[in-house]
């Protein structure tokens, strides 16, 4: 009777541990397939792409989910684009492409100072994308940021620390591997030793460079009642709408270069073209090579070696496709979104327009929010 007792335990125990086993097989399996389908679709995409180079091919094959991410974030840096340059006469809006990928745009073969800006959002977007989706733990090659950085006690208001404690913790963004993808996705394009390719891999820098100079520091309290006694603090990439204004500035002020520094492998020793002397005279004067012995360090500025043509007209060589029908502000007199501007000089036809919308909103217990459809009529002006 014993001997049967200690037999059916054994048994019991080898069900357990068979089970157990069995469960491990089975979620082992699980994430083995779940990681197949992430690889499967992502390597989709690498051949779904249009106008990857080589190197970019071979990275997107070797990395398929940070590439799928990097290319997430060329779709924000090109949104942000449009966003700034809504009221101009180019207004990034043929950067939007079906294939995702704003590089097989003839504008970012061109050296003008729109493509400047359009090469720094892109490289900037692409390593916010990868350095947030590195501490979110959704790539498996990177991880939380784990340095500790020194930082100033003299914060900004919204984060200021005063005199509380405060030690690094929760996830950094990973600035450095962010950084480190967007160079090698964006750079490995810039294979030849021309102007252009120079040009282009300095703008790129500009942009990550962006991203470095404008971290920022969120900080978390601890403490009985809200005392925050202690601050858990890390590093978090900033908002994309702080780099694009960032980054705006810079293409009002970008520094036209001469296409004889062709030679030339450092950027400093580039020489500038002459501006146009500007009405206003409060401003400071235009730097020129004549007026100082040292050359200018252009390493924070946006270059370009190419004028801009004027974006009026139609130009399919360049995917441009002009400003007629264009909405403009027939009230405006600034130099961007007004319709002397925009139309060129063409002139406006005024428009009906019926625009319908959701109105009178109510809340009705429990628990939906009844509307009403309201239809309203406005003139606006469009560009002949």
């Amino acid at each position: 009777m014993v001997v049967y007792f200690y037999a059916l335990v054994l048994v019991f125990f080898v069900i357990i541990l068979g089970s157990g086993e069995l469960d491990a097989k089975n979620s082992k399996l699980a994430r083995h397939k779940a990681l197949s389908y992430d690889a499967y679709v992502a390597t989709k995409t690498c051949r779904t792409v249009p106008g990857l180079s080589k190197a970019q091919l071979e990275l997107c094959y070797r990395l398929p989910n940070a590439t799928v991410f990097a290319l997430q974030g060329l779709n924000q840096a090109v949104k942000e684009c449009q966003h700034q340059f809504q009221g101009h006469r180019w207004n990034c809006s043929s950067l939007q492409t079906r294939g995702r990928n704003p590089y097989i745009n003839s504008m970012l073969q061109r050296g003008y100072r729109e493509a400047a800006f359009a090469h720094a959002i892109t490289s900037a977007g692409i390593t916010i994308s990868i350095s947030r989706a590195c501490s979110s733990g959704q790539l498996n090659n990177c991880g939380c940021d784990s340095k500790t950085y020194k930082m100033k006690e003299t914060l900004s208001s919204a984060n200021s620390l005063s005199k509380t404690d405060w030690k690094w913790g929760g996830c950094s963004h990973n600035l450095h591997y962010g950084m480190k993808f967007s160079k090698m996705f964006l750079d490995s394009r810039e294979w030849s030793e021309d102007i252009q390719s120079k040009i282009n891999l300095h703008n790129n820098k500009v942009g990550r460079m962006a991203v470095s100079n404008n971290m920022q520091l969120k900080c978390t309290c601890h403490g009985v009642s809200g005392s925050c006694e202690l601050k858990t603090c890390w590093r978090a990439s900033p908002d994309f709408r702080v780099i694009g204004n960032t980054l705006k500035e810079k293409f009002q002020t970008a520094i036209m270069v001469d296409q004889t520094n062709l030679g030339k492998k450092k950027l400093r020793k580039f020489n500038m073209v002459k501006q146009r002397k500007r009405k206003n005279k409060n401003k400071p004067k235009q730097w020129t090579p004549r007026k100082n012995k040292h050359k200018r360090d252009l390493s924070h500025d946006l270059l370009y070696y190419e004028k801009s043509p004027s974006f009026c007209e139609s130009d399919p060589f360049l995917d441009v496709p002009g400003t007629t029908g264009r909405s403009c502000n027939r009230s405006s007199t600034g130099p961007d979104d007004s319709c002397a501007n925009l139309c060129c000089g063409r002139g406006y036809n005024l428009v009906k327009m019926r625009r319908v919308e959701s109105c009178r909103c109510k809340f009705v217990w429990c628990c939906r929010v009844d509307c009403e459809t309201c239809s309203y009529e406005e003139w606006i002006s469009v560009c002949k």
